[in-house]
């Protein structure tokens, strides 16, 4: 256990190794927040948004908290599985007296404690601040909590599953990227899953995206009969399971395969 513990905390210090970038992470994700907020505002006002499942204050209140779930859940493991296959510092992580994926686990959580204290917080109080609506349905704070923790585990197996497809790729930012803009669209973290064409929401039904963002955001938000609040959270724990064995599948198919580049 202690080992992990260290790991949590080369997690952190990686994170505010350079301040003036928490400082910058921090700044951009509040302009973010507020690009969002104008642009939608806007959108409304036009008269162009016409959805009978959402209204303006809905809307608004969804992607307020859509970006503040995001800061918590967002995952780098991916790129930085890259960076060791391409650097060959791979090979000497995997002869470590530590799993591997537990290492990056670890680390990912000390990367999160961070961005709780030096992001999360800070947003929601100037949002608090500087908002006037109810960010969240308080009946359902506890669902929505254990809704954002699965969503979290989530989305690590799902960048750790396209992270070790470098054992196969050795580079993998252009699958990054595809990968990335169809993640941010399905998952409903930009825009809201019921304003998607009907084609397109029901294909989404069978895809793990909306397990990361868009389930936990409506139970946070919306205001549902428990028994649908437990029906998404058991398709968040049946994804979970689905990746989880895919990962392992990955990991013990693609060890065989590994190719060390450079070191």
């Amino acid at each position: 256990m202690r080992k992990y513990i260290d790991c949590i905390r080369i997690g952190i210090k990686e994170h505010i190794v350079y301040p003036s970038a928490v400082w910058m992470n921090l700044f951009s994700k509040i302009i973010y927040l507020y690009l969002q907020f104008c642009i939608w505002s806007a959108l409304f006002a036009s008269g162009s948004m016409i959805n009978p499942n959402l209204n303006k204050t809905d809307t608004l209140r969804y992607i307020v908290v859509a970006t503040i779930v995001s800061t918590v859940i967002e995952c780098n493991i991916t790129e930085k599985i890259n960076l060791q296959i391409q650097s060959g510092n791979i090979a000497t992580e995997l002869i470590r007296p530590i799993g591997f994926k537990r290492m990056l686990l670890a680390r990912y959580l000390g990367d999160t404690v961070i961005k709780i204290v030096c992001y999360l917080i800070p947003i929601i109080i100037i949002v608090k601040v500087s908002v006037p609506m109810s960010l969240s349905c308080l009946d359902h704070l506890v669902l929505g909590i254990i809704s954002v923790f699965l969503a979290y585990a989530i989305q690590f197996l799902y960048s750790l599953g396209i992270g070790l497809l470098a054992f196969w790729l050795i580079v993998t930012w252009p699958l990054n990227m595809f990968l990335g803009a169809i993640y941010k669209l399905l998952s409903g973290g930009w825009i809201p899953l019921t304003m998607f064409p009907e084609a397109l929401y029901q294909v989404n039904l069978y895809l793990p995206y909306r397990a990361i963002y868009a389930i936990p955001v409506t139970i946070l938000t919306d205001s549902m009969k428990v028994d649908e609040i437990w029906h998404y959270i058991g398709v968040q724990v049946l994804w979970l399971i689905v990746l989880y064995i895919l990962v392992q599948f990955i990991w013990h198919v693609g060890r065989k395969k590994l190719i060390v580049q450079g070191g």
